[in-house]
C-alpha cells in the first residue's frame, strides 16, 4: 500500500501542473490576442484605478422621470464591456448629470458623446481644448483642423446621415489635480460618429493601427464613419499627438 503513494503523489503533481501550465497559456493567449487594445488602454491598466464610463444623459419629460440616454452610446457600452473584461479594467457606468466632481477626479474616464450634449465632455473638452490641434464648430457640426474641415454628409432622399465624423481623445483626466488617472473622450458630429469612434479603443484593427501611430503619447485622432443602416465602417483619418510638457 505505501509502495503507491510516491506513484499517487506523482500524478496529483502532475495533474496540478497541468491546469496550472493550461491556465498560464490560456492567459498569455489572451494577453497576445488583447495586445493592441492592452496598448491602447495601457495608462488605465498602469494605475490601476477603475474606469468610469460616463454616459450623455438627458431629463426625461417629467421631474419624476428616470434620466435619458442615446442608444448610440447604450450600443458602444455593449460593445466595450466584452473587451474591457478581457483585459481586466474594472469600470462602472456614470450619468452625466449626476457626476460628482470627486468621482470624475478620482477614477479613469471614458466620456461618451460631445460638449454640445454632455457636460462633463463639455468640461474636459475646454479644459485640453488649448492643447488641441482640432476644434469643434458646434454651430456646423463639422470638424476642424488647420484648413481642413471634417463635416458629416446626409442623404438628400431619406434625410438621413451617411457619413460621419468622429474624435478620439487619450489624455490626462482633466479633473483630476494629482495627475494621477487618465481619460478618453470619444464624440462625433452625430451618435454615429461617436458609435463609429469608439471602435479605435476597441477593435482590434483599427486600435493596432492606432497604437503604431501614437504609441504611448496621449493622443486625438479623427474618426470618418461611413453609415450603413445599423452598421458603421470605421477608419482613421488623422492623428496627432500632445505636445510634451
Amino acid at each position: 500500500m505505501m509502495d503507491g503513494l510516491p506513484s499517487v503523489f506523482a500524478e496529483v503533481v502532475g495533474g496540478v501542473l497541468l491546469v496550472l501550465g493550461t491556465a498560464t497559456a490560456h492567459r498569455a493567449l489572451g494577453a497576445w490576442k488583447t495586445r493592441a487594445e492592452r496598448r491602447i488602454w495601457r495608462p488605465i491598466m498602469k494605475n490601476g484605478r477603475p474606469l468610469g464610463l460616463v454616459l450623455t444623459c438627458r431629463h426625461g419629460p417629467l421631474p419624476r422621470s428616470t434620466h435619458r440616454t442615446s442608444i448610440n452610446e447604450v450600443r458602444v457600452l455593449l460593445e466595450f464591456t466584452p473587451t474591457l473584461d478581457k483585459i481586466g479594467i474594472e469600470y462602472r457606468i456614470t450619468d452625466s448629470l449626476d457626476a460628482a466632481d470627486s468621482e470624475l477626479s478620482t477614477a479613469n474616464l471614458l466620456i461618451l458623446g460631445g460638449p454640445a450634449v454632455n457636460d462633463v465632455s463639455r468640461r474636459a473638452f475646454e479644459a485640453i481644448q488649448d492643447r488641441l490641434p482640432v476644434s469643434i464648430n458646434l454651430e456646423e457640426v463639422a470638424i476642424t483642423i488647420a484648413n481642413r474641415r471634417y463635416a458629416p454628409e446626409y442623404d438628400a432622399e431619406v434625410h438621413k446621415v451617411v457619413k460621419d465624423y468622429g474624435l478620439v481623445v487619450r489624455c490626462q483626466n482633466p479633473f483630476d489635480p494629482s495627475r494621477g488617472t487618465a481619460a478618453f473622450l470619444v464624440m462625433g458630429c452625430h451618435g454615429f460618429g461617436t458609435a463609429g469612434s469608439a471602435r479605435l479603443l476597441r477593435d482590434p484593427g483599427l486600435a493596432r493601427q492606432l497604437a503604431a501611430e501614437v504609441d504611448q503619447r496621449d493622443f486625438v485622432a479623427i474618426a470618418e464613419i461611413r453609415v450603413h443602416g445599423q452598421e458603421y465602417g470605421t477608419r482613421i483619418v488623422e492623428s496627432f499627438l500632445f505636445p510634451r510638457r
